[in-house]
């Protein structure tokens, strides 16, 4: 039986972006794009269960400096590809700085608008891949929830779902928050400094999703609209499609005594 949250000891936000509903009666499919946290200090049983999952790449989007303070656990795995794909340049808390995050909204759309060579490099070597493609950043919701709304919306999810997604990584994320809190997880900074961000760092609450399509919506008419002015090839559009909808299952008739 498909099933969306991962069960791995070491992933809290480890989730399949397959079962969501698209036009036509229509779905997502299980088993091709899992958003998740960072995978790091994973034991050899969480390794193995992503394997046996059917993930044949990791996609890491946190910037090198974060890369070097926490390496992936999937980095040289002889049956797993590893793709650094830093969609910051700089970590999230960067060295000798506490940083004051705006709405998240706003900050989403600052991401989106300047990082729009990566998505195109990102979004093309996602449709490319077989196999299923894990995708993180440090806490897997910010970079990580960007990346799922690209997928979501040309796989063409429905705005509300689209926002559910990004909603959920709250709940299962309070592990992670309380080791980014007590320092034990660093942030890209120097390991002595201390983790400073204000209390709403820590939300995925649906105003700051709904922003980031709101602003995709007025100024360009959807996400898929920006998508392609920014240069995603359609067969790269029509390939994740081909992969990630499934077609209408065949209802059974119901049988009469």
């Amino acid at each position: 039986m498909a099933i969306r949250r991962l069960p791995l000891k070491g992933l809290y936000n480890a989730r399949d972006l397959g079962g969501y509903p698209v036009a036509g009666g229509k779905q997502t499919a299980f088993g091709r794009f899992v958003r998740s946290e960072a995978p790091c200090e994973l034991g050899e049983e969480d390794i193995q269960a992503l394997a046996d999952y059917g993930i044949t790449m990791s996609m890491d989007l946190r910037s090198l400096r974060e890369q070097s303070v926490r390496p992936s656990s999937l980095k040289d795995l002889p049956h797993m590809a590893y793709c650094s794909m830093p969609l910051l340049r700089e970590a999230a808390i960067p060295d000798g700085q506490t940083k004051t995050f705006r709405p998240w909204g706003e900050e989403y759309i600052d991401m989106a608008e300047g990082a729009r060579e990566w998505a195109v490099e990102a979004l093309t070597l996602a449709a490319e891949r077989d196999g299923a493609v894990l995708y993180h950043c440090t806490t897997g919701k910010d970079r990580t929830g960007l990346m799922s709304c690209y997928l979501l919306s040309i796989a063409g999810v429905a705005r509300a779902d689209i926002i559910a997604d990004y909603m959920v990584s709250e709940v299962y994320l309070e592990p992670v928050y309380q080791r980014l809190r007590s320092g034990e997880i660093p942030m890209g900074i120097h390991p002595d400094q201390k983790f400073v961000v204000g209390p709403d760092f820590f939300h995925t609450w649906p105003e700051a999703m709904s922003t980031l399509l709101g602003h995709f919506e007025e100024h360009y008419g959807g996400v898929v609209p920006f998508l392609r002015e920014i240069g995603v090839p359609e067969e790269v559009f029509s390939t994740i499609r081909r992969k990630f909808v499934e077609k209408p299952r065949r209802r059974r008739k119901a049988q009469t005594k």
